[in-house]
C-alpha cells in the first residue's frame, strides 16, 4: 500500500476531532509506517520514551491476539488516563494508535473506529 494512503487515514483522524492529539499507523513489528504528532500539539512524554511506549503496546496487542479464539477478536482497546486517552485497533493487519485529550469520550472513540475501519477496511485487507 501507498504511503499516501495511509497518511490519507491519518488525516480522517485528526479532521474527526481537534481533541485528537496523536495519530499513527503501525506495522505488524510496531514500526510507525504513517502519522504522528498533530501539529502544534506537544508530546506529554520525552522523544526518548517513544519507542519503548510503542514497543509496550505493541507488545500486549500481540499478547492480546492468543484470546481470540476463545472470545474473537479485539474490536478497539481504549486507556484512560489523567492527561491523555489512547485507543489502538486494527485495521487489516495494521494497528491504529490514537492519542486524545482527557475529555474525549469512549463512545466518541467508538464512533471514530467505526468510521476509520468502514471508510478504509477494504483497503486494508
Amino acid at each position: 500500500m501507498l504511503a499516501a494512503q495511509y497518511d490519507k487515514v491519518c488525516n480522517e483522524i485528526f479532521k474527526f476531532d481537534r481533541r485528537i492529539r496523536y495519530a499513527a499507523i503501525l506495522d505488524e513489528t510496531g514500526r510507525i509506517i504513517a502519522g504522528g504528532m498533530r501539529r502544534g500539539v506537544q508530546s506529554l512524554e520525552p522523544q526518548s520514551e517513544d519507542l519503548r511506549l510503542i514497543a509496550s503496546i505493541t507488545i500486549q496487542l500481540n499478547s492480546d491476539r492468543t484470546w481470540d479464539k476463545y472470545f474473537g477478536k479485539t474490536q478497539f482497546n481504549f486507556i484512560k488516563r489523567e492527561r491523555v486517552n489512547i485507543m489502538t485497533f486494527y485495521l487489516g493487519r495494521k494497528l491504529v494508535l490514537v492519542s486524545m485529550e482527557p475529555d474525549f469520550s469512549l463512545q466518541q472513540a467508538e464512533e471514530l473506529r467505526n468510521q476509520i475501519t468502514t471508510n478504509h477496511e477494504r483497503e486494508f485487507l
